[in-house]
């Protein structure tokens, strides 16, 4: 990759640890993959322990407490490595084939290990290296007329010393860095499926549509006596997965077909969607390339809705929103969701 401006300096790349806290290659090449990102919000945090006593009037004694680091990306969504690796770090059951690769949260029953990562963040000047960064949340939005967004945050450890941006210790030698070539997915390619699988009949009422996936990290049992930063990745907690829904209007009927769910069945007591068999599912997002050859699909197996929201005034066409909760489905080994990509460019299992 040529050097010609500052913009040449500026990426995101990760690779996955084998060890927690420890960077898989010291010289970076295939192991790490790279984000088109917008943006990134990594930082080095620490907590300042300052101390007084009775016989002082100010404080005069401070030392640095607990060191870690913690950040985010934004990015347009693509089915790409980078990609790849943050459902990853979301869904750590994951089977690789030519097809599609798909990502699954796992029987709750069976043990399964969430990886970490190594991150490297080239800021034009230096490089800055975050090791043990695990996922802790994250956000998918699609309105009409716009690219589908996605948001990830990650915490790990203290960060490492910066380094310099060249080909022996960064990221950035021209034989390592790679992006993707293809264009991001947007909601013009989009297809929500109520209560069918994704080759049934799509709904054309929904103008916007997002969800959220918490693991609620347990950073304060990371830490242990004799180390100032996580010795162990914070631990996952409660899995939480929310979200909503817009709809272009008040759904008061739904044609069989598309199964939208209606107004009244949703201010009715315990109205929500429940999938039966593992083909049809409660919802489906498929987001897709213009061609129809590489996808990201979002898999919703058992939803629960909040009361609808439908207002109207003399600017606004009436239009209707409802928040939604994923629960684990028995259906489905207990599973909420999964996620299958296609792209022409992975090129790995993970």
């Amino acid at each position: 990759m040529a050097q010609s401006s500052e913009f040449d300096l500026r990426y995101v790349a990760l690779a996955k640890e084998s060890t927690y806290g420890t960077d898989p290659e010291t010289t970076p090449s295939a192991a790490y993959f790279y984000g088109e990102c917008d943006d990134e919000s990594f930082a080095h945090k620490f907590d300042l322990l300052t101390r007084g006593d009775m016989s002082t009037a100010i404080a005069s004694k401070s030392v640095t407490g607990k060191e870690y680091s913690e950040g985010g990306v934004n990015l347009a969504l693509q089915p790409d490595d980078f990609g790849g690796m943050c459902f990853l770090g979301f869904f750590p059951n994951n089977s690789y084939g030519s097809a599609a690769h798909t990502f699954n949260e796992g029987d709750s029953l069976t043990a399964h290990a969430y990886p970490s990562f190594t991150m490297r963040v080239g800021r034009e000047d230096k490089e800055h290296k975050y090791t043990g960064m695990v996922a802790s949340r994250m956000s998918v939005s699609a309105s009409a007329g716009e690219y589908t967004m996605m948001s990830v945050d990650w915490v790990g450890k203290a960060e490492s010393a910066t380094l310099a941006i060249d080909n022996a210790n960064a990221c950035l030698g021209a034989s390592n860095v790679s992006f993707s070539t293809n264009d991001a997915l947007h909601f013009a390619d989009g297809t929500i499926f109520f209560g069918q699988a994704s080759d049934g009949t799509a709904t054309a009422k929904v103008k916007a549509v997002d969800f959220e996936i918490s693991l609620n990290r347990d950073t304060d049992n990371a830490c242990s006596i004799g180390s100032n930063t996580y010795s162990r990745a914070p631990p996952v907690q409660m899995r939480e997965i929310s979200g909503s829904i817009e709809f272009n209007q008040v759904v008061h009927s739904a044609a069989s077909s598309t199964n939208e769910p209606t107004y009244d069945t949703l201010i009715a007591a315990d109205g929500h969607l429940i999938n039966q068999t593992t083909s049809t599912p409660a919802m489906v997002l498929k987001f897709s390339d213009e061609a129809g050859t590489n996808y990201i699909e979002f898999k919703f197996f058992h939803l629960r809705f909040e009361a609808p929201e439908a207002t109207v005034s003399g600017r606004d066409t009436q239009t209707m929103k409802v928040n939604f909760i994923a629960l684990a489905d028995p259906n489905n080994n207990n599973d909420a969701m999964s996620v299958k990509m296609k792209g022409s460019q992975r090129t790995t299992a993970y």
